[in-house]
């Protein structure tokens, strides 16, 4: 089964974010693509919409991407606690 992989700025244009926000997410390590083109370029899939929404959920809320980063490593659950 092969998953849809989209370049930074279809990804960009998917989740409403800039391809700046989107490089310097993977560059602080919050939010890295799945993989690389043979030609070095970020490729992203859904599974990192995902995340992105989560992201975009805490930060909206008023989280610090520190801390947003430290609610995701902790797993679903802190971000469930975090929400309520």
């Amino acid at each position: 089964m092969t998953h849809a992989t989209y370049h930074t700025g279809e990804f960009a244009n998917r989740a409403a974010v800039t391809t700046r926000t989107l490089r310097y997410y993977d560059r602080i390590g919050l939010l890295s693509p799945a993989q690389f083109s043979e030609a070095g370029q970020r490729l992203y899939t859904d599974a990192e919409l995902v995340k992105l929404q989560q992201i975009l959920a805490l930060k909206l809320l008023g989280f610090s991407l520190a801390e947003i980063r430290a609610c995701l490593a902790a797993g679903p659950q802190n971000f469930v606690e975090a929400l309520a």
